[in-house]
């Protein structure tokens, strides 16, 4: 069977895997390698969470990017693309489209704040808290 009918957290004319620009596959790389993460994929969906919850404004991908994962282990539940669905306005977007470019900017900010060589998970989610009231 394909993926598109085994899992259920695909729909037709989504797509079964999510992309990565190349800088942002390098620097969860530096992260893993760092012991900043278990797995890369734990860095996406952080990515993707920050972005959200701090509101970013999002640029389109990056022409130089790749294929990262398959949507069927980034989100097995379909929680990220439900969470997605109600929290923006796709206009007929794709919501793992949405989810790479969500991705993408969070990933860059986390690495903005990464640059003091310490990753302070908190004061990231303290600093959406705060842009969200």
């Amino acid at each position: 069977m394909s993926e598109l009918t085994t899992n259920s957290t695909a729909i037709p004319n989504e797509r079964t895997q999510v992309r990565l620009s190349n800088k942002c596959h390098s620097i969860l790389t530096q992260m893993k390698e760092d012991g900043y993460l278990a797995e890369m994929t734990d860095g996406y969906r952080l990515g993707i969470a920050l972005a959200l919850s701090m509101g970013a404004q999002l640029d389109e991908l990056s022409a130089e990017n790749r294929n990262f994962i398959a949507v069927s282990t980034l989100d097995p539940t379909g929680e990220i693309a439900a969470a997605i669905r109600m929290l923006v306005n796709l206009e007929g977007q794709s919501v793992y489209g949405y989810a790479e470019r969500l991705a993408d900017w969070g990933i860059k900010e986390m690495q903005t704040r990464f640059k003091g060589g310490f990753l302070d998970v908190a004061s990231l989610m303290n600093t959406a808290a705060e842009m969200a009231t």
